[in-house]
């Protein structure tokens, strides 16, 4: 075999298992995936325990395991590790991390045989294996069960996340010959749950400082040309920080398999401008930057406006700031709450300061579509909890033919809400990133 051919076949075994799943880590979709959903490379969020790669000649991102990488990297495959990524590479090695939670065995309840049709497998039949998840001193994000039996495995997410120190009922419909061979595993080691809570944190204390900026914003007289400064860097700090928490939720809520067209939101949203949202100047003040420009009557203007709900919340609000000479679209980070307000700033170039005004261009549908998203998943997830709490009531009973047939029944519709609960938390997010 030629040396070229080795390197390859090297590279494809070792490509592939560092991206096969595993038992040991569980979060996240697959890189391919992520990028079925219009992520970047850069954008590519790997499970705990596995470090991205860019592939040097296509730029598309792996996620390998650490001793991968660097083997990767020094074939060549990807570019020279920077000291950055060599120290994630050396943490992730050492740290091997555990389970995050145990999964409790409640009961195992034999289906009706239409649950298997198609099996070929002489005495196997389907059964619902009902379980308690439990965390330990951590939450866990979107936990993910691995459920084998002598005659399936299988990887199901819940619906809901577990709070530190406390368990979670649920239930799943695995093949079996011998039911005492189901077994299940909590996969999760924790890692991406920290991760989003860090990025929570972060984005609480931006939030936090953007909201005492704003309160040094005098209602008469000329603003402080630093604060608006601060401010508009803050608020860009914070829109990237929300940015890479919705991709986190949009690719931890994804069902293991779910199809992606009915997670990715419309390309485009049209609609009304939101008729329950009014703007109106603060104040306009000459900025101490001038812009660049040939017209020497041009200057440039430090606005303040306020975007004011009525009745009804508004979501994800688009302001437009024009002048005579200018335009610019302001996004406003945060929903607004009925009859409350929401400051924003811009700079614009203006010949006249007159001539500046704001308006509303953000459309009702986008507001509408997360609203009704949201009112959607609070819907199922009291469906849920409604079977969830009613499965639990008859387990607690010595169960008859007829009990036990109910109570197969609610763990296959059990089963359908939360893989509906999941898809719908990952359409909200992804709809939200891209509007």
């Amino acid at each position: 075999m030629k040396p070229f051919s080795v390197i390859v076949l090297f590279l494809g075994v070792i490509l592939i298992s560092g991206t096969l799943p595993t038992s040991s880590f569980a979060d996240v979709i697959s890189p391919r995936l992520q990028i079925q959903l219009d992520f970047t490379p850069d954008q590519v969020i790997c499970n705990e325990g596995f470090v991205k790669l860019i592939k040097k000649t296509t730029g598309v991102a792996s996620c390998v395991k650490p001793g991968t990488a660097e083997r990767l990297a020094e074939l060549g495959w990807s570019n020279p590790l920077s000291e950055k990524k060599i120290d994630e590479i050396s943490t992730k090695k050492l740290k091997k991390g555990e389970s995050a939670g145990i999964i409790k065995k409640i009961a195992t309840l034999k289906q009706s045989t239409k649950i298997i049709k198609g099996s070929t497998t002489t005495g196997v039949a389907a059964y619902a294996y009902v379980f308690d998840a439990c965390a330990n001193s951590k939450v866990v994000r979107a936990p993910e069960i691995f459920v084998e039996s002598d005659s399936e495995t299988k990887s199901i997410k819940l619906a809901s996340m577990l709070d530190a120190n406390s368990c979670y009922t649920s239930s799943v419909i695995i093949k079996a010959a011998d039911p005492v061979s189901i077994s299940a595993t909590l996969l999760n080691k924790g890692g991406i749950s920290e991760k989003i809570s860090s990025l929570e944190s972060q984005i609480t204390n931006l939030k936090e400082r953007i909201t005492a900026a704003k309160q040094k914003i005098p209602l008469d007289g000329e603003p402080n040309p630093e604060n608006l400064s601060n401010i508009t860097s803050l608020k860009k700090d914070l829109k990237s920080l929300q940015d890479q928490l919705r991709r986190y939720l949009m690719v931890l809520y994804v069902p293991p398999t779910s199809d992606l067209s009915e997670i990715e939101p419309p390309k485009t949203l049209t609609g009304q401008p939101l008729d329950t949202l009014s703007t109106s100047l603060v104040s306009v003040t000459e900025s101490v930057s001038k812009p660049e420009s040939s017209n020497v009557d041009l200057n440039r203007f430090n606005v303040v406006f306020e975007a004011c709900a009525g009745k009804s919340d508004v979501r994800l609000p688009v302001i437009d700031v024009v002048s005579d000479s200018d335009s610019v679209t302001v996004k406003l980070v945060d929903r607004i709450i009925p009859e409350s307000c929401q400051v924003g700033v811009a700079k614009i170039n203006a010949v006249d300061s007159q001539s500046i005004t704001v308006k509303i261009t953000g459309n009702s549908q986008i507001s509408k579509s997360i609203s009704n998203l949201e009112n959607k998943i609070d819907q199922l997830e009291n469906d849920l909890a409604n079977k969830r709490s009613d499965l639990s009531s008859m387990l607690a009973k010595k169960l008859d033919t007829e009990t036990e047939k109910i109570a197969a029944d609610l763990t296959v519709q059990i089963s359908e809400l939360r893989s509906d609960i999941l898809k719908n938390k990952a359409k909200l997010n992804a709809l939200i990133l891209t509007s």
